[in-house]
């Protein structure tokens, strides 16, 4: 009877682990597509587009002249599925047919803000070419200058 309570409080304990595990799951940017390449839902088939969001559990269908280039959103990873075929996106990251490149971070970042369109940009101020470039996040296309800052430049 004692062996039947344990077992039942692990139980309880382990479904919230596995549903908070399914919530954590990574996310993949689409960053380019060419071919057909569609997302399989139960109901029915949709064409990826450049921008969409996926998870690792989506499944895919890949012609054989489609291919799908992925950005790992929180890491450094670019994935490159040319391998035809259907399955789960899981299953097509493992296979070795397709292509991973390890990239910088900032450099994911900034793609997957340009795939999301936002409007946060990076603009870099330049005193003279013996300084470090510092880089401020700005939100809008315009930005003001003070006179002290132009000093250095005709």
């Amino acid at each position: 009877m004692r062996l039947r309570k344990l077992l039942a409080l692990g139980l309880l304990l382990f479904i919230p682990l596995v549903a908070m595990a399914k919530k954590e799951a990574t996310k993949y940017i689409v960053s380019k597509v060419s071919g057909r390449v569609e997302k399989v839902t139960p109901r029915g088939k949709f064409r990826v587009q450049q921008g969409e969001t996926l998870t690792s559990d989506v499944t895919l269908d890949v012609s054989f002249s489609g291919s799908l280039t992925l950005l790992a959103e929180d890491g450094d990873k670019q994935y490159v599925i040319n391998a035809p075929g259907r399955s789960t996106l899981e299953s097509f990251l493992a296979d070795k047919r397709n292509t991973v490149l390890t990239l910088t971070k900032d450099y994911v970042k900034s793609v997957v803000a340009q795939l999301r369109k936002d409007k946060t940009v990076k603009v870099r101020h330049h005193s003279d070419p013996a300084t470090v470039t510092r880089e401020q996040a700005v939100k809008d296309s315009m930005m003001i200058f003070e006179p002290d800052s132009l000093q250095n430049h005709p």
